[in-house]
């Protein structure tokens, strides 16, 4: 029986995450036109992002890792993002499997480091989820990690995370505004890290600051555990084509991290 539920378990998850999805209308607006050929027609940078790009794992592991990444930026880099357009990393990407092109990289699972086809993905979605943090975009769903499994060596601010999940979590984003924008995204092996930015038709119109506070420290159970945390993440906005507009709350969300076994 166990075997059966197994069987079926993805394909029903992925059903009742898309029906959600639907319920909601955001594959009505996916943004799904990439265009290699218009950069000119967005000549404003408004936010770039770096991530490193963790150094763990036997040779096969990292070369997997960089294979899965260089697939994701194939999938999302000059990705138009017109107004009222939604970025979701699952429509973007697509089911990570092995007939997909995605290989075995490491990827946490119920509060473990695992290795699992897709692994390193997180590591694309944390990168996005930035940069669209830092632009100013609607964020719809984004979901932290559920342990700090690299504690101090982590590759991300703590708050500042996205993992993925195909049919379980996403990262989706709207285009708000009435601004053409356009998301590029490129890997970058030789400095081993990934890069996302985003380019509008006209110049970012607000000001933007993001703070993560530590609300609660989660103590490892023993000395093998990593501590967890409890982190509350916040984004103000100012509008700087307005001399009265004053900083604006308009984001914020709760990460909760548990207690892990160090790696």
């Amino acid at each position: 029986m166990q075997q059966v539920w197994q069987t079926f378990k993805k394909p029903i998850r992925n059903s009742l995450k898309y029906a959600k999805s639907l319920a909601k209308g955001y594959p009505f607006h996916y943004a799904r036109q990439q265009n290699h050929d218009d950069a000119d027609q967005y000549p404003h940078k408004w936010i770039e992002t770096s991530t490193l790009i963790p150094d763990r794992g036997t040779t096969e592991i990292k070369s997997n890792r960089i294979w899965n990444l260089q697939l994701a930026a194939q999938r999302i880099d000059c990705l138009n993002f017109a107004p009222n357009k939604i970025f979701s990393f699952s429509d973007r990407v697509g089911n990570p499997t092995k007939s997909n092109g995605f290989r075995d990289a490491p990827v946490f699972v119920r509060g473990q480091v695992l290795t699992d086809v897709g692994g390193g993905l997180c590591l694309v979605a944390t990168n996005i989820f930035n940069t669209l943090l830092y632009a100013g975009c609607q964020i719809l769903e984004r979901h932290c990690h559920s342990i700090d499994a690299y504690g101090e060596s982590r590759f991300y601010p703590l708050g500042q995370d996205a993992a993925v999940a195909n049919g379980y979590k996403d990262l989706i984003v709207r285009n708000h505004t009435s601004i053409p924008l356009q998301l590029r995204f490129r890997v970058l092996e030789q400095e081993r890290k990934v890069e996302s930015s985003l380019w509008g038709a006209i110049p970012k119109p607000w000001e933007v600051k993001v703070e993560s506070q530590i609300i609660e420290h989660l103590h490892p159970p023993d000395p093998q555990y990593l501590s967890g945390w409890v982190v509350q993440t916040s984004r103000y906005i100012k509008h700087e084509l307005d001399s009265s507009s004053t900083w604006q709350l308009d984001y914020q969300a709760m990460s909760h991290y548990q207690p892990c076994i160090k790696t």
